[in-house]
């Protein structure tokens, strides 16, 4: 037997790219770049930044895609809630272990013995035996007690502090809303900009994702919602979350800090099997490629980590600072793009995409769509389709199809360029806006696209599938077979 380490690979990749952009990569030039090494989505981040470099960066990647096909879609990350430490007098202090340290929400420059917090209400949320992690986890605190603005604590786990790291509260419940009114006024911006993506930051329960969907259809916008599930209260409401959002993002950062590291791939694993049952798009994100931010090559750690959320059926993998803020922006990309790659075409010549939406195991029908999706893979191993055409209006038909994670590429017809965007983050898609007369004949449309798109010679299968509504009573899905 011979190991196969060079494979050939698809034509078309299966997994999203989300790239951020920020300093090392807001020039036209590296914007164009990165469109070319493979970029699906780009993220604006709006904890940085002002609305008019938002603007100007967003007019630029609309002009670097305004040819792209697919188009690049174009994701606004609100900041949320952020809880931080304040200014320290020298920029950093060190805590001692079993020292005794004031955490004050008072408006002061912080120094031994006293940090400050730019979270007003932290006084009030916390209580005794509440424990307050500093700078990613790596530094503990634990409160003894609470006067006033002031909370008395001691110190857990010692190391240097500097100013403006974050704070975590496991376990604490935090009643700052995750739609602040910093978020609010970004959110109008971003709308008025025409983004594709809002992504909310912090959530811990459905009501949260609907205070912004009502902000979204207040302003007439199609925006989609993407939830970040970053918190531990999220996991046990994720159920109305998933209902009232677009998509998920795995933020892994702040949750693998609130919950123990070992816990997070499970949370992963277990939110990327839902969002593919519920046939919404899931995000990956934080620290996949995080050494490339200062190296030109990753850890073999982290080519792992990109690999196995690949293998998972993620929609989508996220880089945030290597390529915002890293030195190897394009490099970064095409090395993501790399690992996609290789490892899809793996699993793709071993049957191994993952084609049920369900356990094997029901007791009552499944849904008709469930049903549909699950045939439409079926076929394509089946018959060894070269395409999936997928007629859509919403996109719904899009991540039905997807969510069964057939073996061929699902070529997403859309009528006009606002729901293409939006499409190009469902796994598998390659999608495309047409005029609806182009319609009138699915299977001639679907000849003449498979052939521009190098898909398939004379003579190869493919199908066609429609009907799907977001409304499942008025959902009529059909599937028929094609040859070029």
């Amino acid at each position: 037997m011979r190991i196969d380490v060079n494979p050939e690979v698809l034509l078309y990749r299966r997994t999203k790219i989300v790239a951020t952009l920020g300093p090392s990569s807001s020039d036209p030039r590296v914007i164009a770049e990165l469109v070319r090494a493979g970029v699906d989505v780009f993220r604006l981040n709006f904890s940085h930044g002002t609305h008019d470099e938002h603007r100007e960066i967003y007019e630029r990647v609309r002009a670097a895609t305004a040819e792209a096909a697919p188009a690049t879609a174009v994701l606004a990350d609100l900041c949320g809630p952020k809880i931080r430490v304040g200014s320290l007098a020298s920029g950093s202090i060190t805590l001692v272990d079993g020292d005794e340290v004031t955490v004050t929400t008072r408006a002061v420059e912080g120094g031994p013995g006293l940090v400050p917090t730019q979270y007003e209400a932290l006084a009030d949320d916390v209580r005794a035996g509440d424990r307050i992690l500093l700078d990613d986890g790596n530094l503990e605190l634990r409160v003894e007690g609470v006067a006033g603005s002031e909370i008395a604590c001691r110190v857990v786990t010692g190391g240097v502090l500097k100013s403006r790291k974050g704070m975590n509260l496991p376990g604490v419940g935090v009643s700052a809303p995750a739609l602040t009114a910093k978020d609010r006024r970004d959110a109008a911006f971003a709308l008025a900009l025409g983004v594709d993506f809002l992504a909310l930051s912090f959530v811990r329960r459905g009501a949260d994702v609907l205070a912004l969907r009502e902000l979204v259809d207040g302003a007439g916008a199609r925006a989609a919602i993407i939830a970040k599930i970053e918190k531990p209260e999220a996991l046990e409401d994720i159920d109305s979350i998933v209902d009232a959002a677009d998509g998920l993002m795995v933020a892994r950062g702040d949750l693998g800090v609130e919950l123990p590291p070992q816990a997070v791939p499970l949370a992963q694993d277990q939110l990327v099997d839902l969002g593919r049952q519920r046939g919404k798009p899931v995000i990956v994100a934080t620290q996949m490629l995080e050494s490339m931010i200062e190296h030109p090559r990753p850890t073999r750690a982290e080519v792992s980590d990109v690999a196995n959320a690949v293998r998972s059926g993620a929609d989508a993998v996220m880089l945030s600072g290597e390529t915002a803020a890293g030195a190897y922006p394009v490099k970064t990309v095409e090395t993501m793009d790399d690992v996609i790659r290789r490892t899809e075409q793996y699993l793709w010549s071993r049957r191994a995409f993952v084609s049920s939406r369900r356990p094997e195991a029901v007791a009552t029908p499944i849904p008709v769509e469930d049903a549909l999706a699950i045939s439409s893979a079926q076929l394509s191993r089946d018959l060894r389709v070269r395409a999936i055409l997928v007629l859509s209006t919403s996109g719904r038909s899009v991540a039905v199809v997807s969510s069964a994670r057939p073996l061929a590429p699902i070529v997403a017809v859309l009528h006009d360029a606002a729901a293409s965007r939006r499409a190009n983050l469902i796994w598998g898609s390659i999608p495309l806006a047409i005029a609806g007369g182009a319609l009138e004949d699915p299977q001639a449309l679907a000849r003449r696209l498979l052939a521009d798109l190098g898909l398939a010679e004379t003579g190869q299968a493919f199908l066609v599938v429609r009907g799907f509504s977001p409304d499942s009573q008025k959902s009529f899905p059909s599937i028929s077979i094609g040859r070029v």
